[in-house]
């Protein structure tokens, strides 16, 4: 199995040298599904990222950050969230918050910020200057220019590779967790659990993107 795996990862002409090492140390650990989605899901990614840097010129309406790699204790990342459920998530100039299957869509592209030490974190949309808040009763909704405890969540790394964001401010009873349904709607945090699919998520960066809002 692990022979096969590696030759359908090597297909995925895009995907670079590191994360192909990386990889190929870590599938005989992995059970079959979760191999398999882990090469879907980086080949998807790295096609996106080519296609971005070609189609998309939200230029006009990005904002100048600074940006650092994160695990080498840097304080913003400018990334997409794909949800393993299929959808990029979105903050549009309304502040709502939803999916697309559109990895072109401007409104995808988040800032996330470290503002304190144990992964808490604030996501806010890049073109709409909106942060990703969440309310006491689990309502996802995008607080325009306005960063409050609400808009702070807790990054999980999760065993199948993917992370999980739950809010650090109501999380007395059960953690609730930013969620994209099979619909690409979110969904109420006190309906979540980190094991749900619809709470995992890839951060996807794309130099090219990130060259571009430096």
């Amino acid at each position: 199995m692990y022979i096969i795996i590696t030759l359908l990862y090597k297909i995925q002409q895009n995907i670079s040298d590191f994360f192909y090492s990386d990889i190929c140390t870590s599938l005989p650990n992995l059970d079959y599904d979760t191999a398999c989605w882990t090469i879907v899901s980086e080949g998807w990614r790295a096609k996106c990222c080519t296609q971005r840097a070609a189609i998309m010129n939200c230029s006009k309406h990005e904002r100048h950050t600074r940006n650092y790699d994160y695990m080498e204790g840097g304080d913003v990342r400018i990334r997409q969230l794909f949800s393993r459920t299929q959808w990029f998530l979105t903050i549009d100039e309304s502040g709502n918050i939803r999916g697309t299957q559109d990895p072109t869509n401007c409104n995808s592209i988040l800032e996330i910020r470290t503002v304190s030490e144990g992964g808490i974190l604030a996501i806010k949309g890049v073109k709409s200057q909106y942060y990703i808040s969440m309310s006491k009763n689990g309502k996802l909704k995008g607080k325009v220019r306005i960063y409050s405890e609400n808009c702070n969540f807790k990054e999980f790394f999760l065993e199948n590779y993917f992370n999980a964001y739950a809010s650090v401010k109501w999380n007395k009873t059960n953690e609730m967790y930013i969620t994209l349904s099979q619909k690409g709607m979110p969904q109420r945090g006190n309906r979540t659990r980190r094991e749900n699919v619809a709470s995992h998520f890839i951060p996807m960066k794309c130099k090219e993107e990130e060259r571009r809002v430096e």
